[in-house]
């Protein structure tokens, strides 16, 4: 022994291999199950209340007093015989039953599971959901004449996340498929575009994130007539007080060159106090309809000098206009409007929902005032006003312009 004691203190790494391997070998069965696991299962879950809810109810309860409780479950199907689960943690007193498309009677069990995985006798409730969102969403729908389409008017009170999904009805009487619009909007609109000046019947449903649809809705409309400006006649016009938008590496044809959504594809100019103006030669005369913004996008995106506040003025010619003054700089033009970007999240600046992004990458529609769309129209200044972030900097991820093309 003496002898094996000299040999640990000299070697004293051996010493440790020998006392982990001890204490592995030592380490019964038990000491790998869960803290306070046991073969009993917990009492069962008493329900206080119910309050049916759109497309749902919640369930409020007292779990039982059980040191080992996990967590409680709510087992249900829907109306399409589809098994669904939720659930909570031991610290939570309600389950959130979601996703009914049907009102009716819906009976769930719910049951407390504790740490060894066993399970209470189940209380069976019954719950009566309220009509889902996408229904009450879809009668209150009103599609109006539009730019190239159709406006689609809305309300959804409970800021549903849906879809407004539009398809048109083609002459041998078939439905296509065409577009979907996702939001969370109370109270707004969408145009679906892009249709010749025909009568067209559009066909609408409403659909929400867990697959409930609704009944179609029609409406005959004949689309306004929108031709799109060719980009390729676009180019900047170099006039006093005007910012270059071809700094750090930008270049300011990329505010026209059909890419956006990249954070590296944007008009970009110097950090100086605003407002930062820019003249834009469209290179054909129309009447102007409506406009689209794109945002710088990426990590940019509703943030480092994206416009928020800004106006635009235009010009058929460039002749006789009067000496610049920086305290008047539509002095000899056409106001056709100030206009603000719109957030979908209202989340502040660095805070970006799925939703924000999409909206951007589809392009923030602007459409012009009736006395605006009667002026012709061949040069257009933009002045930032305010940034999204309020930096002293402008950034433009693409302009698009369409209306009715005089020459």
């Amino acid at each position: 022994m003496k002898r094996i004691l000299n040999f640990l203190i000299n070697n004293p790494i051996n010493y440790i291999y020998i006392v982990i391997v001890t204490l592995v070998f030592n380490c019964t069965e038990d000491s790998h199950s869960a803290h306070g696991g046991d073969s009993i299962a917990p009492a069962k879950v008493v329900v206080n209340s119910i309050e049916n809810t759109p497309g749902g109810a919640i369930i409020r309860f007292t779990p039982p007093n059980d040191p080992d409780l996990l967590y409680v479950k709510g087992k249900y199907r829907d109306e399409n015989d589809i098994q669904k689960e939720v659930i909570v943690s031991s610290y939570i007193d309600s389950l959130n039953i979601l996703g009914f498309g049907q009102t009716g009677d819906y009976p769930v069990d719910v049951t407390a599971i504790d740490t060894g995985n066993n399970e209470s006798e189940a209380e069976r409730v019954f719950i009566s959901p309220l009509e889902a969102p996408i229904h009450a969403i879809l009668e209150s729908i009103e599609g109006v004449q539009d730019f190239g389409g159709v406006n689609i008017s809305y309300l959804n009170p409970t800021r549903a996340e849906v879809s407004l999904n539009m398809s048109v009805e083609e002459e041998n009487g078939e439905i296509a498929f065409k577009e979907s619009f996702f939001t969370s909007q109370a109270d707004s609109s969408y145009s679906f575009r892009g249709y010749d000046a025909e009568p067209t019947v559009f066909v609408i449903y409403v659909e929400d994130r867990w697959g409930n649809q609704t009944v179609r809705k029609s409406f005959e409309i004949t689309p306004l007539e929108d031709e799109f400006l060719d980009k390729g006649f676009f180019s900047i016009v170099s006039m006093p007080g005007d910012e270059s938008f071809s700094e750090y590496g930008f270049s300011a044809n990329q505010i026209w060159d059909g890419s956006w959504s990249n954070q590296w594809n944007c008009g970009h100019t110097n950090f100086l106090s605003l407002p930062h103006q820019l003249t834009l030669d469209l290179g054909q005369t129309a009447n102007l309809n409506r406009f689209k913004l794109y945002q710088r996008g990426g990590s940019e995106l509703y943030k480092h000098g994206n416009p928020r506040i800004f106006r635009i003025y235009g010009r058929s010619n460039l002749d006789n206009l009067p000496i610049y003054d920086p305290s008047d700089p539509g002095d000899g033009w056409k106001f056709l409007g100030e206009f603000e970007s719109f957030k979908p999240s209202g989340l502040p600046p660095g805070s970006n929902t799925d939703e924000d992004y999409l909206f951007q990458d589809n392009g923030e529609d602007f459409v012009f005032s009736f006395d605006s769309q009667q002026h012709d129209i061949r040069y257009i200044r933009f002045i930032n006003l305010e940034s999204w972030n309020n930096q002293t900097v402008t950034v433009i991820g693409e302009l698009s312009f369409w209306g009715r093309i005089i020459q």
